[in-house]
């Protein structure tokens, strides 16, 4: 697989990590839908994989077509009308041009309308730029009030103390276009055991492998949180700041560009659900 050389260098290499870079060989192209018209190697039908709260509520729910992803704004602005708050990520890295994830703002950026219209119109366009959207309604005075954040710092800071399984890594080329191609996907259970972060509120982190044959190792260091909502530690993988795009008391999503083994630019997003159970 042309791909693995690049998965492989992207860990920490110790006595943990190199057991996880033996696994990380066994790792499996994504699923894609691309174009087979003969047209500009993009996608056609695009899949959004989306995660969102209303209230206290997590939820996901995949959309294929333009015409259900439409259907799902007017239900999460029907469930904000109805005096709840939403908050939604799309979690499909290849449905948004890397570049806009790039270039865009670290700062927030909001909007207050009077117009259902005007709001839902504004969280398409915050989607398509990779963001975590916001959205309120204040039916006192009929007003729609929506934030979209490139990191969700606001909430990463108490929410992510804890334990997190590390559920799957997908690792994504960026085409000179902005565009993200075909990647690969490793999920540890797939590829010799588990995997878990413990993030500890004194700055400590621990990282536990659960092998197959009932073998646990683990290595430990340090995690820091910028203001930016941006997370940094040496144990994650390609040892650079990390997006934190969602976080809540059940998940976790996190992202950043870095190069691969070679010249190539490339998108990485982890995914992690947190462990509420006693790890075997």
């Amino acid at each position: 697989m042309k791909k693995q050389a690049c998965i492989k260098g992207i860990f920490r290499i110790t006595a943990l990590m190199a057991v996880v870079v033996l696994c990380l060989a066994a790792c499996k192209k994504q699923e894609t839908n691309v174009d087979g018209g003969g047209g500009d190697g993009h996608h056609n039908k695009v899949e959004r994989a989306i995660i969102y709260t209303v209230g206290h509520s997590e939820n996901q729910r995949t959309v294929t077509t333009e015409a259900e992803w439409d259907a799902l704004l007017d239900h999460l602005c029907d469930q904000v009308e109805s005096g709840n708050e939403v908050i939604f990520y799309n979690m499909s890295p290849v449905s948004c041009p890397a570049g806009k994830k790039l270039h865009a703002t670290k700062s927030p950026t909001t909007i207050s309308t009077n117009s259902r219209n005007e709001i839902k119109a504004w969280m398409k366009e915050m989607e398509e730029q990779g963001r975590t959207v916001k959205v309120s309604y204040d039916s006192s005075t009929g007003t729609w009030t929506g934030v979209a954040y490139s990191t969700m710092a606001y909430m990463a800071t108490d929410n992510i103390i804890g334990t997190w399984h590390f559920n799957c890594l997908t690792t994504n080329p960026i085409a000179s276009d902005g565009h993200l191609l075909e990647g690969d996907l490793f999920v540890p259970e797939e590829n010799g055991g588990s995997m878990y972060y413990t993030f500890n509120d004194n700055g400590y982190l621990l990282l536990t492998f659960n092998a197959m044959d009932g073998t646990v190792t683990s290595d430990s260091t340090t995690w820091t949180l910028t203001d930016e909502g941006r997370l940094y530690s040496d144990l994650l993988p390609n040892n650079g700041y990390w997006d934190v795009n969602w976080i809540t008391m059940s998940t976790m999503i996190i992202s950043r560009t870095g190069l691969g083994m070679g010249d190539e630019d490339f998108y990485y997003q982890l995914q992690f659900n947190r462990q509420r159970k006693k790890m075997h």
